[in-house]
């Protein structure tokens, strides 16, 4: 079976049109027929309809069956020539979320050889993102922050540690005065929030549903965590953030949190269910493992 063939026929079933689909992979129309007919000579089944007047049913069911299979295959294929692009460049795509980068990577570049580093890529996004980008066979290799350990279909993810969250507040904040506060204290202030790609904003929720509050809060897309503290810093509001995050950060104060419900940030070294380390890859696990245990 020709792999291209497939990449035709998904394109078919999406566009219902011969001759659109030829235009967008850039070959004959013929070409597309063809590819079309080896594969119900494959598969001995009718994949298409001869009759063009109903459009919207020209796919059979069997056809149905075959696309849904198709676009797995496709998207193994297009991850494959991803990973082993990579493999010949020696290159280790890495996923670290803003947040753990700040806890950490001072470590990860004070305990990785000067080899190992030079044939990383950080990419540093949200841990929603960077699950995304590991799904789709962007990134090899990521840590990611949640609130509960990751069970997510073809992903393999392994739990390191779990680091407690805090309220943050600026040190001209009434609250700084304080060492620990309860949520349910808080439904009066003004908490600046996160948008979807971090994990805090749910763990927010949580603290907020338990506490039975719904405080005010202002969302901004910023491009990371450090805007969120500058925000704090200039008393505009209060926000949550893991603890290890704003350790000895001026001008911010960090208030455990009295509440007892069991709200963690959980982070885990996650790949792809299918994926084969190369040796580095395995070292640099090895390594971030004995990072996390240690700081």
């Amino acid at each position: 079976m020709n792999t291209r063939d497939l990449q035709y026929f998904a394109m078919l079933v999406k566009l219902k049109n011969y001759t659109q689909v030829a235009k967008y992979f850039n070959v004959s129309q013929p070409s597309i027929t063809q590819a079309i007919r080896r594969l119900e000579q494959e598969f001995d089944t009718k994949l298409v309809r001869k009759d063009r007047v109903h459009r919207d049913e020209m796919i059979t069911r069997s056809g149905q069956l075959l696309y849904e299979k198709a676009l797995a295959i496709n998207k193994k294929i297009d991850i494959a020539h991803q990973e082993i692009a990579r493999a010949g460049q020696r290159q280790i795509k890495f996923g670290l979320p803003p947040i753990i980068g700040k806890m950490y990577i001072s470590h990860i570049i004070g305990n990785l050889s000067k080899q190992l580093l030079q044939r990383i890529k950080i990419i540093s996004v949200g841990s929603h993102e960077l699950l995304s980008e590991l799904q789709a066979g962007k990134i090899d290799i990521a840590m990611l922050g949640s609130i509960a350990p990751i069970d997510q279909a073809g992903i393999f993810a392994e739990l390191i540690t779990t680091r407690p969250f805090t309220v943050i507040v600026s040190n001209r904040h009434p609250l700084a005065k304080k060492k620990s506060v309860s949520f349910r204290d808080l439904t009066n202030e003004l908490f600046i929030n996160y948008d979807q790609q971090y994990i805090h904003k749910a763990a927010f929720q949580a603290y907020s549903t338990y506490a039975q509050i719904n405080p005010q809060t202002a969302v901004y897309k910023v491009p990371n965590i450090s805007w969120i503290k500058e925000l704090v810093r200039q008393n505009k509001g209060i926000s949550l953030m893991v603890k290890d995050a704003v350790k000895d950060e001026p001008g911010i104060v960090a208030l455990d949190i009295k509440d007892s419900i069991p709200e963690k940030f959980y982070i885990s070294i996650a790949t792809r269910e299918d994926y084969v380390l190369s040796k580095d890859e395995q070292q640099l696990i090895t390594n971030l493992k004995e990072i996390t245990s240690t700081t």
